[in-house]
């Protein structure tokens, strides 16, 4: 939950500091406003599809928005699993 928190503050901020309104946001991304309310206060997960409309409101690097959000899913899914590491390893000799 604690990551949910801090994207959501990310996001949150952004907004505010580009005066865009909750409507302009959720409509970017195709989202209701009431679920985009829920993400800024961490009642509700970032989805991977969102990621995109995200980078283009508000001009960020789309491929470090991907990384940063797979990163931290994956720490907060499986980070206390004690062969994380090898897994990661593997997959990303898998992936090449």
């Amino acid at each position: 939950m604690v990551s949910e928190i801090v994207i959501g503050s990310y996001l949150h901020n952004l907004r505010k500091e580009r005066k865009l309104s909750l409507r302009e946001v959720a409509e970017h991304i195709g989202i209701d406003v009431s679920m985009l309310s829920k993400i800024e206060h961490g009642e509700r997960q970032l989805q991977s599809h969102m990621l995109k409309g995200l980078a283009e409101i508000f001009e960020l690097d789309y491929r470090k928005l991907q990384i940063n959000y797979l990163s931290s899913r994956i720490k907060n899914e499986f980070g206390e699993e004690p062969f994380l590491k090898e897994v990661v390893q593997e997959l990303s000799k898998e992936l090449k």
